[in-house]
């Protein structure tokens, strides 16, 4: 059953049409305000300890220790089958601490030297309670997925990716290597790439879902939570659905795990709380990502966090290293942040103040780039060029050829010397660009891909907290519905994954141990 990725439903729902469904829940995206919760019912139309909204890799992950510390667990997913942005995520999760793929490709590595890399590079705000929960409980979190099944090769592919396109194991995929970072701590590849190609979240899944299964937990499929529901101690105790257009009543004896995911979906909330990411063209998740989980989290009390910043992806080097070399100048011709960055770093920067920008290349550089990679800026970025002097080419892209011929000036002087006191780009990279001809590759904001990192407030403990630091009594939050660990910034490619499945876990286990209320 796992395996395909199908869920059980009730006799009630048996028969829905998955057509009609998907517009309702489609339609429900829209709104912002907070979702106040209902007093409660006359009656309770299902029973649980442990009541998880969203089946994604956070709500799997609570759902599973949830059942597993023997609370009666209740699974809602709005979809007809679940997954959310876990299956289809590139597969890697962010893990460190010394786990046996490191040690098997030589890299040390420790728990203290992964917390001052992520705090660093998750930027202002960041959590430091979160971050060092998160590192301490790696080393777990990979040996609890390698028990699930998850399949992982012991092997490192050199270079830094966002998506591994290779069935190997390890690979870096943040800053670590970045030069304002290997100073804080010593640089080690923390991206551990579920084994197989291509985007592998669809791998990852299935053994997540198995093991939700096999535990015991109860798995309800198009049901749209709308609601929490209240007690009147001021407890969290349910849940309101709709199926079917029709309300029902869900008792959570013990508590309620939001996971239902982030809100970049909803264009509303993105205009409210960070209205710069709405020029990203591009989604990274599901229509489901309408933000509800975190409306209602908010209405019962919740605080929130951070929600003005997001993740938006552009790195340079998804298309070889090659381009790297060049330089990356906005319409005024300045440079504004080092080429080698990871994309999160370089997407908000051309989110925030960058919307128009070029990645100029000389043709040495242009052919080292993969065939691949030439013909995908062709068909979908576009580029100027070849133009065969600098003066041509800010012509063409209509840049101020005094301020670039300057930037090209003090970046060819420096590069001869290996330094880049401007951006402090890795001397690896550092290439006088002085020969041409000239190739302006377009590299808009438009073009990052998005998804939100702010969400509700929680605690180590992963429950939600009210905007005096309380928690709200019986109500937990994970994966992208919670305020994680990742600030102004995003420390790798697989931090929201793990993030999910570390804080999903330690939801499940916590809900699972309260008294029950009744």
């Amino acid at each position: 059953m796992g395996s395909e990725l199908t869920l059980t439903r009730r006799e009630l729902i048996k028969g829905a049409a998955a057509g009609g469904m998907a517009v309702a829940a489609a339609g429900s995206l829209s709104g912002c305000a907070p979702v106040a919760p209902s007093n409660l019912p006359e009656k309770w139309d299902l029973e649980a300890d442990v009541v998880v909204v969203g089946l994604g890799g956070a709500g799997a992950a609570a759902a599973i220790e949830a059942a597993r510390a023997g609370a009666k667990v209740i699974v809602l997913e709005r979809m007809p089958v679940g997954g959310g942005s876990t299956v289809l995520c590139g597969g890697l999760i962010y893990i460190g601490g010394g786990t046996p793929i490191q040690t098997a490709n030589g890299f040390e590595d420790s728990v203290e030297n992964m917390y001052k890399y992520m705090l660093a590079a998750a930027g202002e705000g960041a959590d430091p309670e979160l971050v060092k929960i998160y590192c301490e409980q790696s080393l777990g979190l990979y040996d609890w997925l390698v028990d699930l099944g998850v399949p992982f090769k012991e092997s490192y592919i050199p270079g830094k990716y966002a998506t591994v396109p290779t069935d190997d194991g390890l690979a870096y995929t943040g800053n670590e290597m970045q030069a304002d970072y290997r100073t804080v701590a010593t640089p080690g590849p923390r991206g551990h790439h579920v084994q197989g190609r291509d985007h592998t979240g669809k791998v990852l899944f299935p053994p997540l879902l198995a093991a939700v299964e096999a535990a015991g937990a109860e798995i309800y499929s198009e049901m749209s939570a709308q609601r929490l529901v209240l007690n009147p101690d001021g407890r969290i105790v349910g849940v309101v659905v709709e199926v079917d257009g029709v309300e029902e009543y869900v008792k959570a004896g013990k508590g309620v795990v939001l996971c239902a995911g982030g809100f970049a979906a909803n264009k509303e909330m993105v205009a409210q709380h960070c209205p710069q990411y709405l020029q990203s063209q591009f989604l990274v998740g599901t229509k489901t990502d309408g933000g509800q989980g975190i409306r209602m989290g908010q209405g019962a009390g919740g605080d929130l966090r951070m929600m003005g910043d997001a993740f938006a992806y552009s790195g340079i080097y998804e298309f070889g290293e090659a381009l790297v070399k060049g330089i990356l100048v906005d319409e005024r011709g300045r440079r504004f942040i080092g080429e080698d960055n990871y994309g999160s770093w370089v997407g908000r920067a051309l989110i925030q103040g960058h919307p128009v920008s070029y990645v100029i290349v000389t043709q040495t550089i242009w052919d080292e780039i993969p065939e691949q990679g030439r013909a995908y800026i062709a068909e979908h970025i576009k580029y100027l060029g070849p133009a065969d002097t600098i003066a041509e080419l800010a012509g063409v892209a209509k840049i101020n050829l005094d301020l670039l011929e300057n930037t090209f000036r003090f970046y060819n002087d420096h590069a001869a010397r290996g330094e880049d006191p401007e951006c402090s780009k890795d001397p690896h990279y550092l290439v006088p660009l002085e020969k041409g001809p000239f190739y302006a590759i377009n590299f808009p904001a438009a073009f990052a891909w998005f998804f939100t990192t702010g969400g509700l407030r929680t605690n180590g403990k992963a429950e939600v907290l009210n905007p005096f630091g309380q928690p709200v009594p019986g109500l937990y939050a994970a994966g992208r519905n919670a305020f994680g660990v990742s600030a102004q910034q995003y420390p790798g490619s697989g931090t929201s994954v793990g993030d999910g499945l570390t804080f999903g876990r330690i939801a499940g286990s916590n809900a699972a141990a309260l008294e029950p209320w009744s």
